[in-house]
Parts: structure tokens; sequence; C-alpha cells
């Protein structure tokens, strides 16, 4: 029997409440849409789908509410961005997170909570397409959904992705293995990119009629061959992950994604423009001072003398004390970051960690990023020099920092581009220092300059490679720690914390582990996770890309031997 239900656009799959991160958590964006259902949710018309559709895109990366960016804080700044590097917590949130190393159930929960909203605006479009003849835009929403199904596997590993792809989001359900979740999004990418290609030999009618949707509701592609070739361009990231378990189905996966077409600019959501609200994380870092700039970024940005620092990050907004309650730092005397697991206070005027360097108010006006240009040109440099595909080394590694110096307004014909292009070698002599705790200084870590010479071996090549990609990927932080587990560049600085009890010694997290608090959740792990990961559900187990480089380019098993001081 055919029943209507009522799903919120903007539902919230986890109950998550944030204490002492601001206001609690509502929905201002397209509330109520309306879908038919038998066993499954579909889109019943033409103006359900559009609505959808646009839903979906404001999902990936969540561009938060007019209330706050509490979706987004969860889904990745909380967490993700203090394990790539990029930000670093500076509260304990009521003793939740006595250091942003620690494990917290339900803020480890969000990534996923975010991948439900995406999936309940992009799973009904897909299953009614066919029947409401707006097969490509099915298509862009099933490219959504596999955007965000590839994000939730690599933040915990194995995920029910047949019980999900079901709307089956409760237990019982059952785990599936990396490797058949990776089939599965190659031959579902590849399926919607088959759809997209074929759109310019289907009628003018149907062709006006995908178009003036796009007009109105895309939001981040703006046309079919765009949503194709972002389509292509996530097998191609999902090929460079696989490049150290499966090297030979990675260079085919890669070979075949570049063969049919890469992007030509970057996916970004403009909250601004679309919205008229700020960057998600401005409002984290300004409004709340919940976050700051990580130490590893603030030392790998002096040591490398990037010209574009201060257009993303404030000197320290107020004197600094050190333990003991002297000024060590007045105002205004340099951009300085905060490093990773160190112990955490709570948010009041005796926290000295709100005064470290935030983002800037002209970062609020920054599109969020989903899928940047540059990314495009280092997974092609990488290929290259792996498996001698897609281009030269250099010619796409060149793109691929112009790219990250044009979106910040920065020409490649400049002297800032030109003196940054032409690094031997980082300055060696910037370290990092903690104004306001001592114990917390340290040697910086990153040797390499920019430029790739020809003597450079394939190692130093690739570090250079993907230290520039982890500095253009910014603040995309899942996609940065991505590529420390996979390759252990850049050479961020360790963490002396434990974690869920499974780190120590300088130990990186590994993945998130699954919320095990509800019983029957813990149950399903147990019968079918477990396996399906192939180690126990804790931070330091390794997920089935996470391997060591058999080409012996990487070195991402560096934060089992070296100890943080």
């Amino acid at each position: 029997m055919k029943k209507t239900v009522y799903l919120s656009a903007f539902v919230f799959a986890a109950a998550i409440s944030l204490i002492g991160c601001g206001d609690p958590l509502l929905d201002d964006l397209n509330s109520n849409i309306e879908v038919g259902s038998g066993d499954l949710s579909i889109a019943e018309n033409y103006e359900q789908a559009a609505g959808m559709f646009l839903t979906a895109q404001q999902k990936m990366h969540d561009v938060g509410a007019s209330n706050g960016a509490h979706v987004y804080q969860v889904q990745f700044n909380i967490h993700i961005d203090n394990y790539s590097g990029y930000m670093a917590g500076t509260q304990n949130f009521s003793g939740n997170l006595p250091s942003t190393y620690r494990y917290f159930a339900q803020y480890c929960d969000g990534p996923k909570a975010s991948f439900f909203n995406v999936a309940q605006a992009a799973l009904p479009v897909m299953r009614s397409a066919a029947d409401l003849n707006l097969r490509e835009i099915g298509a862009m929403c099933n490219i959504m959904y596999c955007f965000s199904a590839l994000e939730l596997s690599d933040v915990y590993g194995p995920f029910p992705w047949t019980d999900y792809k079901n709307d089956v989001q409760e237990p019982p359900v059952t785990y599936e293995p990396m490797d058949q979740i990776y089939d599965s999004l190659f031959v579902n990418l590849k399926d919607a990119g088959k759809i997209l290609k074929e759109f310019t030999s289907t009628s003018e009618e149907h062709q006006d009629t995908i178009n003036q949707i796009l007009a109105q509701y895309d939001k981040i592609c703006g046309d079919v061959k765009t949503w194709e070739q972002f389509s292509n361009s996530i097998r191609l990231r999902m090929a460079m992950r696989m490049s150290n378990v499966n090297p030979d189905r990675a260079k085919t996966e890669a070979q075949s994604a570049i063969d049919d077409g890469l992007i030509e600019k970057s996916i970004e959501y403009n909250t601004m423009v679309n919205n008229g609200t700020n960057h998600p994380l401005a409002f984290i870092s300004i409004l709340w001072n919940d976050t700051r700039i990580n130490a590893s970024l603030e030392n790998i940005m002096k040591r490398l003398k990037v010209p574009f620092m201060d257009k993303i990050f404030e000197k320290n907004s107020d004197a600094i004390r050190d333990e003991n309650g002297e000024t060590t730092w007045q105002a205004q005397q340099d951009i300085v970051g905060v490093r990773t697991g160190i112990q955490l206070t709570p948010r009041d005027d005796n926290n000295q960690y709100t005064k470290f360097s935030g983002v800037t108010s002209a970062f609020a006006n920054f599109p969020l990023a989903i899928f940047k240009l540059s990314e495009r040109y280092f997974l092609q440099a990488e290929a290259a020099l792996r498996w001698n595909i897609g281009g030269s080394v250099n010619t796409n590694y060149l793109k691929g920092v112009a790219a990250m110096f044009d979106d910040y307004d920065i020409a490649q014909t400049e002297p800032d581009f030109q003196t940054y292009w032409n690094q031997e070698s980082a300055d060696t002599s910037i370290d990092y220092v903690d104004p306001h705790n001592s114990r917390n200084n340290t040697k910086g870590l990153v040797t390499v300059g920019v430029k790739i010479n020809n003597s450079d071996d394939n190692k130093v090549k690739l570090e250079k490679i993907i230290t520039q990609k982890w500095l253009a990927q910014f603040p995309m932080g899942l996609e940065a720690w991505n590529d420390l587990r996979r390759t252990g560049y850049p050479r961020i600085f360790p963490v002396n914390d434990i974690g869920d009890g499974s780190l120590g010694k300088g130990r990186m997290i590994r993945r998130i582990p699954w919320n095990m608090t509800d019983a029957a959740a813990a149950q399903d792990v147990n019968t079918s996770g477990i396996q399906a990961l192939g180690g126990s559900n804790l931070m330091r187990t390794t997920l089935w890309w996470d391997v060591e480089d058999p080409a012996g380019l990487g070195d991402n098993r560096r934060w089992e031997t070296e100890v943080s001081n």
C-alpha cells in the first residue's frame, strides 16, 4: 500500500547536543519535503525532486544554518580537522574532550549523521528519476550519494552499504567490507557518468527541462558536463586511495577516470551568495572561539613562506599569558597555532588558546569547497609519478600549485607565486613555539621545498606533491587526513595522546571507531562489523587501503616509531 510520509530536509540522523558550542541545532533550510513511499521513499513530482537535489548539495559538506554551523562542527571540525593538522580545538566541551584526540561517541557520530542527511535527500530522487523523466538529476543525486558514502567509509571503514541504500538505518544491519563498497561506488559512478554523457543526444525539450532545474537548483556544478567530470574526478580520488593496497587496479581505474574527463573548475558551494551565511568554519572560529589554526599548519606555512597565510588566519587576538600568569606575547604579535592532542580546559577567561589565531573575517566569505580544481591536478601528478599516466608530473604539479594560488587571487605571473615556486628547501630555522606552555614547543619537521627538480628521487617528489596538495586542500580536513594515513605526508607533528587507549607514543588516529553505546548497534558491529574491518573497533586499527606503500614512496608508518616530545 502506498503511503505519504514527511521527511525534513535537514534531519539530523543522530541525536547530537554540543555543550558549550553555541545554540541548539535548528533547521531553517527547506523544511518538510513531502515524499511518497511504498517500502522506500521516493520523490513524487518534479518540484520534490528538484528541492531534494538542492538539499543534497547543501548537506554534502554541511552549509550550516542561520543559527550556526553545528552540523559542520561534528561532521569535520571537532575531530577530523584536528587529525589532519589543519585546525585544533581550544576547549574541552564541558569535559567531553579533555584533548582533541579523545573519543566522545556523540561527537564522533557527526560524519555518519551527515551521510544520512545526504542519503535522505538523494535516494528518493534516484529511485523516482526514471519515472519522472529526470534521469540526469537522478544521476547527479547518485554522484552526491557516492561522494558522501566514500567519505563515510574513509572515516569509519566498513558500513552497511546495501541496508543504507534501502533506507535501513537502524539495527539490525550488516556491515560490508571496504573493498566491496569501493567496487559498488565505481559501478555507480560510472553508471551516473554514462547517463550524463548521453545527455546531449536526448530531445531538445528534455534538455531544456534539465537545464531549467540546474539553472534554479544547481549550486555547485552549473551544467551537466561538469557533473559528469565531477563523477570521474571522484573515481580518480578513489583510485589514488587504492594505490598502496591494489596498485594494478588503482592504475586501471585512474587511467579510466582520466580518459573520461576531469573537472575544469572547483566544485564548491558559495554559502554567502546562496544562503547569505558565512563559511561554517568561520562561524565556529570567530563567533564560538572553538577552533584555531593547528600548530602543524602554522609551522609548515611559515617554513614554506606561504604568501596567502594572512588571508586565512589572524594574528593572536589578545595578550597571551604563560602558566605562571606572565604575559609572553602582546596582542596582534603573530599567527600562532595550537598543537593537537594537548590537554584542553573550559572555554572561559582563563583559557589562553582562544586567543591564538582563528580564521579571518574575509575567510567567512570563502566558498565551501567540495572538490577543488587543485586536487584534480595533484592527483594527476601522483598518477604520473607512480604509473606514467595522465600527463607529466611537473606540468600537473605546476597546475596544482597555480590553482591553489588562484583560490587566493594570486596569479601565476605575480612575484609572490614565482618566489614561492622557486624555493629549493623549507626554512628549517623556523620551529613551533607555544607562548602559553613551552612544553609544547617542538622542532618543525618539513624540510622539502616547493619546486620539483630532476635530481629529486621519487619519494621526495611524492612528499612535495602531497605537501602542496595538503596546503591547497585547506580546510578539507578529511581529504588531508586520508592522504596522511595513505602516504605519511606532509610531516605534521606527532601526538602523544592515548586517544581511546589504543594510541600513544606518537601514533596517529587511523579511523574513528563506531559508536557502541547502543546495545543493538554494538551487536551489529560485533556480528559483522569487526570481521568486515579486519581488526578491533579502535582508533589505531587501519582501514583496508591504509597499508604500507609497496613502491616505497610513502612514509605512512613513521608515527609508529616516532615519539612526540
